[in-house]
């Protein structure tokens, strides 16, 4: 029974994280490519992020009350509903920034909820070191999509090639839509008690808990420190090659990053039945946070084409070893919450960075935001290093 829950909601979850970052690019470089000015995509950007953190607390509650798999099936159906509305609006031709903004926002709710459920479901069933495997393949198969979207940005105004698109994304979640409907029930069985816990934990209480462990804490801090300046790099490069009028360029950075979270998930995956080499991963990642960020202090091309396959890579290991963690060291009745917590401050940290590199392009050149990523990165990636030596963040 498990390993037919495990085959039946790995197709599921892959076919899903792979068309909902496909689709994501899609916007994004398609609003981009029409838009053009550095201010409506850094405002575009931060609609792709800012929703959740008005809503975290309702989705973590909705989580921890409600049949997890049921979630997965409303979310992917929202998934499938939003699809549709894009080839509506870019059929009908009305292309503003607001129109845009508000798909982006609800595709927000939608794939946060959907990410929640799906990282609070799995848990449930497989041992450690196996869920370090499926984590590090539904990562994989997110990297996939990185690789392959943003190839897609030179011909990004061919409407027919975007439209065909949109419509194979439509039969990706339909098809994930009908898997769902055969994934067992199993997981979802709470005892009575534990329901009642989970319906109290409100997102503060989930924050709280964090702080009384250590080690979750600091899995938090690293989690949301390469976050702050990892945020706006997209921005970043999307605004200084559209003004270059170099939209492929951006295309080849975007793949590079796919192509270094491909790596790195593959790397963890193949390490996920060996715990000592599988947490040694995490030191290799501070390691390659911090020469990235060395790179990205250089104004040229190549060193940032290098730099974001090794940043990906890096942060890859990083993200998947702290899910894993993560899911591991808490109770699974609160894990909806606590994930939630993990993404309201990690995720949520998106817009701030995205702010302050749109204000800081109108005071200083873009390279030199960029560089000063470079720098933080390098102190990221030390602290990184640093705690992982000390074995402050280590899975039993």
């Amino acid at each position: 029974m498990l390993k037919k829950l495990w085959e039946q909601f790995y197709i599921s979850a892959n076919l899903v994280t792979f068309t909902q970052i496909s689709l994501r690019l899609i916007i994004v470089l398609y609003a981009s490519s029409l838009l053009t000015d550095a201010k409506a995509i850094g405002s575009m950007m931060i609609f792709d992020t800012l929703p959740f953190l008005i809503l975290g607390p309702v989705i973590a509650k909705i989580v921890n009350r409600h049949n997890r798999k049921s979630l997965l099936k409303l979310t992917v159906l929202l998934d499938l509903m939003l699809t549709l509305a894009f080839l509506v609006i870019k059929g009908t031709g009305y292309h503003h920034l607001l129109v845009f903004a508000l798909l982006l926002a609800l595709n927000n709710v939608v794939t946060s909820t959907y990410q929640i459920a799906e990282s609070s479901f799995f848990p449930l069933v497989l041992d450690d070191m196996r869920l370090a495997k499926y984590n590090s393949a539904v990562f994989f198969s997110g990297s996939l999509a990185m690789i392959i979207a943003p190839n897609i940005s030179g011909f990004i105004q061919q409407s027919r090639l975007i439209s065909l698109l949109v419509v194979v994304s439509s039969g990706i979640f339909l098809l994930a839509l009908i898997n769902l409907f055969f994934v067992a029930e199993i997981a979802d069985n709470h005892q009575a008690d534990q329901k009642t816990t989970a319906s109290s934990y409100s997102l503060v209480r989930s924050f709280t808990y964090i702080f009384e462990d250590k080690k979750l804490l600091i899995a938090l801090v690293l989690l949301a420190l390469g976050n702050l300046f990892d945020a706006p790099m997209d921005t970043l490069m999307i605004t200084k090659y559209t003004e270059m009028g170099q939209l492929t360029r951006v295309g080849l950075i975007f793949s590079m990053a796919g192509i270094g979270s491909l790596v790195g998930s593959f790397l963890l995956s193949t390490f996920s039945n060996h715990k000592i080499y599988f947490q040694r991963m995490m030191l290799f990642s501070g390691v390659g946070i911090a020469f990235s960020g060395i790179l990205l202090c250089f104004n040229d091309y190549l060193l940032y084409l290098i730099a974001t396959f090794i940043l990906s890579c890096s942060l890859s290991i990083r993200t998947i070893y702290i899910i894993t963690f993560r899911q591991i060291q808490t109770p699974k009745e609160i894990l909806g919450s606590v994930n939630t917590a993990f993404k309201y401050i990690a995720f949520g940290i998106y817009p701030l960075g995205i702010w302050l590199a749109t204000f800081f392009q109108k005071i200083v050149p873009i390279n030199f935001i960029i560089a000063f990523s470079g720098l933080g990165f390098l102190l990221v990636g030390l602290l990184t290093a640093y705690l992982v030596g000390k074995e402050e963040v280590t899975i039993q």
